[in-house]
């Protein structure tokens, strides 16, 4: 059997900036390459959505894409889902599609997400915590799903649900957290997993959430990060890979990639500087830029980091560089990222442009600050946090009050 995988399309990024239609463009390249591919399954590791409640121009989008595979007509197919002792049969006019949630559509349990919206509406079947069965010529295939879920509750989820390979199946796992190998820091608030914690005898160990895709073959386990199929965090490690989607062949165990036919290019480049002056810096940009943008197609994504130190009496506040956005600007989709004396300027810009660009919400930091606050108290899990979150934003304070009155009680089942 031939799977089709792939993850991150984050629907609804770039809403009113020159990039709105690229995270559609983007995706509908990879339904359709998993068609070309004469794909049996389609997998996806979360994050279909860029916000966990989307607008209505992103859910129309979304139902473009699913009408591809709705179009392209198939035999009719059973995907079986399971969860502690109960089941209920998914049935398919074309390819199945088996999909866990990402932490952008991560909503706490008074809420419905939009995965649960996509399997009513007969696009697919999502999985928390639950095992897909799929069968066809004779083969049997075991999907189990853990959506995502807040980093440090990560591990102790991952734990709790502690997922058994099926015996008579290939046997899959779908993910969408941080690995702690992939990240160049230690901090659980950002990666409470790594690669000794994923369960091993499975055929195959999908991971969503990080956007540069790796391929690994470790002793007991094959482990894929599917990354993204639009660029949206810019970090260096996805200018080394073109976007595209991974096949999974469940009988030779191979994985392939195939890229998107079409697809923005994007351009990462430091530049280090030492006692510089204002002069120096946009001089040493502009022979950049002009360098990089001499061969690149068109209107590529090109990302700048500036690092180093400043002459006397300059400071980052100094840094005006206006002049070289639009100069360069109606060549390129040009983001520069400088970072030399104040840390906390840096912050605050990488704060706004994650606002800008979709890669949090104003929501999702609000989230995570309070996390981030609660977490230097004597807080110790005291209640749900993002349930809590969510409640408010809702502006259900009656349910707020309640939960914190309630006595706290073990942990339950993810």
């Amino acid at each position: 059997m031939k799977i089709a995988i792939f993850s991150d399309t984050h629907i609804g990024f770039g809403k009113g900036s020159k990039r709105s239609t690229e995270a559609f463009d983007q995706a509908k390249q990879a339904f359709e390459l998993a068609l070309s591919e004469k794909a049996d399954l389609i997998l996806l590791a979360g994050d279909l959505f860029n916000e966990a409640i989307p607008s209505q121009t992103a859910w129309l989008e979304m139902f473009k894409l699913f009408s591809l595979l709705r179009k392209s007509g198939s035999e009719k197919s059973i995907v079986q889902w399971e969860k502690a002792g109960k089941k209920e049969d998914f049935y398919f006019s074309h390819v199945p599609v088996i999909s866990i949630a990402g932490t952008h559509e991560f909503r706490s349990k008074d809420f419905k997400n939009a995965l649960e919206v996509l399997q009513q509406a007969g696009c697919l079947v999502y999985l928390h915590a639950a095992t897909a069965f799929f069968e066809k010529g004779g083969e049997k295939i075991a999907v189990q799903g853990l959506s995502g879920v807040p980093e440090k509750k990560a591990l102790d989820a991952l734990k709790m649900w502690d997922p058994k390979p099926v015996q008579g199946a290939s046997n899959i796992i779908l993910l969408h957290q941080s690995i702690k190998e992939f990240l160049p820091f230690d901090d659980d608030m950002i990666a409470s997993i790594g690669l000794a914690d994923l369960p091993s005898n499975f055929d195959l160990i999908i991971d969503g959430h990080l956007h540069w895709a790796s391929d690994k073959n470790l002793e007991t386990k094959q482990f894929l990060v599917t990354g993204s199929t639009v660029v949206t965090q810019m970090k260096k490690l996805e200018s080394k890979k073109p976007k595209g989607v991974f096949f999974f062949d469940s009988v030779s165990k191979k994985v392939d990639f195939k890229q998107l036919p079409k697809q923005r290019q994007f351009l990462f480049e430091k530049l280090e500087f030492k006692d510089a002056t204002l002069e120096q810096i946009k001089e040493a940009v502009e022979k950049k830029l002009s360098e990089i943008l001499s061969s690149s197609n068109e209107m590529p994504l090109v990302k700048l980091k500036l690092k180093g130190s400043l002459t006397k009496g300059l400071n980052q506040a100094n840094i005006d560089l206006k002049g070289i956005y639009q100069k360069f600007g109606e060549k390129s989709h040009l983001f520069i990222d400088s970072n030399f004396e104040e840390a906390g300027f840096k912050q605050k810009l990488e704060a706004l442009r994650e606002a800008q660009f979709g890669k949090k919400s104003v929501s999702a930091m609000g989230f995570d600050v309070l996390e981030k606050n609660l977490a230097e108290t004597n807080f110790k899990d005291a209640f749900d946090v993002k349930r809590v979150f969510d409640l408010l934003a809702e502006g259900d304070i009656d349910k707020v009050v309640s939960i914190l009155l309630e006595p706290k009680t073990a942990s339950s089942k993810p």
